[in-house]
């Protein structure tokens, strides 16, 4: 063993420890993201949508984007809702067992978790 303290096992594994933890805060966020990543079929990316979410039709979503109408957005919730509610009751008419033993099904589970 050495008489310096400098030259410990200890001190030199802190510093090796030291040296990598400056070496990780100095990557960028790309290099830890393909690290983080790696060995992936994809690349990184590091971009965004500029879609709102719940919004394919790209003429739609700008013009949401730039003139907010929350009038607009009532009328197509119901109008949703309505397309919603008739979709159920074309398929409760046209098999009304299957639906009948669905419901059973989901109270029961209901039920059972009570």
């Amino acid at each position: 063993m050495t008489d310096n303290p400098k030259n410990s096992p200890a001190v030199k594994s802190l510093q090796q420890e030291r040296a990598r933890q400056h070496e990780r805060a100095a990557k960028g966020e790309l290099d830890t993201g393909l690290e983080d990543t790696f060995p992936a079929s994809d690349p990184v990316s590091m971009t965004s949508t500029s879609i709102p979410s719940g919004r394919t039709d790209a003429e739609k979503a700008e013009r949401v984007r730039v003139e907010p109408d929350p009038t607009a957005l009532v009328t197509e919730i119901v109008d949703d809702a309505k397309t919603l509610f008739g979709d159920v009751r074309k398929v409760v008419s046209e098999r009304p067992l299957a639906t009948a033993a669905i419901m059973a099904a989901v109270a029961y589970l209901w039920g059972a978790t009570r």
